[in-house]
């Protein structure tokens, strides 16, 4: 672990400029499920001007990292610990505990998504719901009303919120409340936007729908293009190619690429309402003049995020009608974290790579409008925080030891952003349940899907993780392997079954949905998401459980193609005596021969077939999708 730096730096002006008059005041914003590309100065087409003009004003990083998942992250920005190293905070000091001390106004509005209330985490106030999703016009999640102010009971919202304008309000309250007190505010907006359900207001849906009507293939593309014009990538990087749990646009018919459009534009709208309520937030700054003297800081909490819903039903919701539940498809999450590949909950760069922009009026050194490209990680803002403040990282709380931070002060990068590239951050240890596992150290990095293979990158030649090295490079791969057990064995708190070791089966992305309709899913062949599947193609899938068919009379189990969603190619209605009654494996070896370049997907009805016992849960191809992909 690393040593941590107890000796306080006094904060010295950067650029020559006069020492503030008062402490720096914090202005953290954080976006749910934001895609690193979304924004109009990542390579965006979605109308972000605030965010576009902060960027201009300060400075933009292309290496910032969070975690694989939203609450993950919030541990981490929380704890200045990776989420297993905290155990539950049981290893760790809030950081608005410690910013209270320093004499600051700490508070918090909107998400939570942590152990406990704010309040008991050291915020003087919150405003918002403590779970990880609401509904964004009735602040509702599984039926009940979840907008609470402090400790009080959760109470219906009037007529006419919306999460995004209601918090960001609260937000400046909360500012203006700290400067009538006469203290520095260390103030996180913690949005709910854009996470699904993607609600947004009508007017701003629709401008979008005619933005998305080519498709998240050419859309990429152009995202790259920009890109590379605004000098965010380098020729080390590669726009890579999806597998095959994204559909090829070309392949959906005219009816689901326009369903398709209309969906993004819901996220789209509410990306463009988080840009609204930023600018807001930022000329009230600007008007009560405190903002030269207030670091601002705006990144999301992870990657983009992958659809869900239910391809049956997917035309339905309404993105400015309470209580509906809209979504948008993987192609999108593909298109959000252009150039990468993969997304939310995997250590993949899709997932762990985040816009982070940082204004800091005359205490940033780099030049305003920028691009600097050193390793970060969230938990160096714990560290950061503490340094503005003046205050030191405890070793023990009570009689409580406490962990030492994972993290390094952003300072020393704010004085001179010509440090190297390693400097203030260089290993980063990433894991999410079985989804995601991952460690970058030096020029190396190695991730897992699902606990499926390691895959082994030089990151600094191929940041996009476009060439997998693990076959070329074994010994490379097994030292740092061993490093991410070490890790996670010594360091960690974490549950044996998230530390379990790498399987052989490569299932690719859906694996961890499809275990939410069938616990006992091992891998299928071919596997989830494959492509370059041979068209003469068998279809079987590996349990932990014994299978029955007892109870699956008119129960079917179908495959489609994605150019007719409607009509299967194949489909099975398994009946007691199925040559795979009683084992662990059913195989389906009467499949017609499939068409080269093509993406293919299953449903299931619900109870098709029995393991271990208990029906299984239905596929659809929206929430728990099987898909692959043939080759030539």
């Amino acid at each position: 672990m690393k040593k941590i730096l107890t000796t306080f730096i006094l904060i010295l002006p950067l650029i020559g400029c006069a020492k503030p008059t008062s402490p720096p005041n914090i202005l953290m914003i954080v976006a749910d499920d934001l895609g690193w590309s979304d924004l109009g100065c990542y390579g965006g087409e979605i109308d972000t001007p605030q965010l576009d003009n902060l960027a201009r004003q300060g400075v933009r990083f292309t290496e910032f990292h969070v975690n694989p998942m939203c609450v993950v992250t919030r541990t981490s920005l929380m704890s200045g610990h990776t989420h297993s190293q905290s155990d539950g905070y049981r290893c760790s000091l809030p950081i608005a505990k410690l910013m209270k001390k320093a004499g600051y106004a700490t508070s918090i509005t909107g998400k939570w998504h942590q152990p406990g209330n704010p309040l008991d985490a050291g915020f003087d106030s919150f405003y918002g719901f403590l779970q990880g999703q609401i509904d964004s016009w009735t602040g509702w999640q599984r039926g009940k009303p979840t907008i609470q102010r402090n400790k009080e009971k959760p109470k219906n919202v009037p007529e006419g919120w919306y999460s995004t304008d209601a918090f960001t309000d609260e937000a400046i309250a909360q500012i203006d409340a700290a400067r009538a007190a006469d203290k520095p505010f260390f103030t996180y907006l913690a949005l709910n936007a854009p996470h699904s359900p993607l609600h947004a207001p009508r007017e701003t849906v629709e401008k979008y729908y005619d933005r998305y009507s080519a498709g998240w293939d050419v859309l990429r593309q152009k995202r790259f293009d920009r890109q590379k014009k605004m000098g965010l990538v380098d020729k080390r990087y590669v726009l890579t190619e999806a597998d095959g749990e994204v559909r090829r646009w070309d392949e959906l018919t005219p009816e689901f690429q326009s369903l398709e459009s209309r969906r993004v534009s819901a996220y789209a709208a509410m990306v463009d309402h988080v840009d609204q309520n930023v600018g807001r937030l930022l000329r009230h700054l600007e008007k009560t003049g405190v903002a030269d003297n207030t670091l601002v800081i705006f990144f999301s909490d992870n990657g983009g995020d992958y659809g869900n819903g239910n391809i049956r039903t997917d035309h339905l919701p309404v993105p400015w009608e309470p209580g509906s539940n809209p979504y948008a498809s993987t192609g999108w999450a593909y298109l959000k974290c252009t150039p990468f590949r993969w997304y939310k909950s995997s250590a993949q760069e899709g997932g762990v790579s985040v816009p982070f922009i940082v204004r800091w009026p005359k205490q940033l050194a780099g030049k305003p409008g920028s691009i600097q490209r050193q390793r970060l990680h969230v938990t160096d803002l714990y560290p950061t925080f503490l340094e503005i403040a003046g205050v030191d990282y405890p070793e023990k709380d009570g009689k409580r030891k406490l962990e030492p931070l994972f993290g390094n002060s952003m300072l020393p990068l704010f004085r001179n952003p010509a440090l190297p590239e390693y400097a203030i951050h260089d290993e980063i240890f990433w894991a999410f349940n079985f989804t995601g596992k991952g460690l970058v150290k030096g020029d190396w990095k190695i991730s897992s899907i699902s606990d499926g293979p390691w895959k082994l990158y030089n990151i600094k030649k191929d940041p996009a993780e476009s060439k997998n090295l693990a076959a070329k490079m074994p010994e490379m791969l097994q030292a740092m392997e061993k490093r991410w057990f070490d890790f996670a064995e010594n360091n960690t708190s974490m549950s044996p079954d998230w530390r379990r070791p790498v399987s052989d089966q490569d299932e690719g992305w859906g694996f961890h949905r499809i275990r939410m309709a069938m616990p006992s899913y091992e891998f299928g062949e071919p596997n989830g998401s494959a492509i370059d599947v041979p068209c003469d193609t068998d279809l079987s899938f590996t349990f932990s459980e014994s299978i029955s068919f007892s109870k699956s009379k008119g129960k079917t189990i179908r495959l489609y193609a994605v150019s007719d969603p409607h009509t299967p190619v194949w489909q099975a209605d398994p009946q007691p005596g199925h040559p795979a009654e009683g084992k662990k494996t059913v195989v389906f070896d009467d499949l017609p021969k499939l068409v080269p370049n093509t993406t293919y997907f299953v449903l299931t009805d619900p109870g098709w077939i029995t393991l271990g016992g208990k029906p299984a849960g239905a596929l659809n191809d929206g929430a728990f999708w099987y898909r692959f992909r043939t080759g030539k």
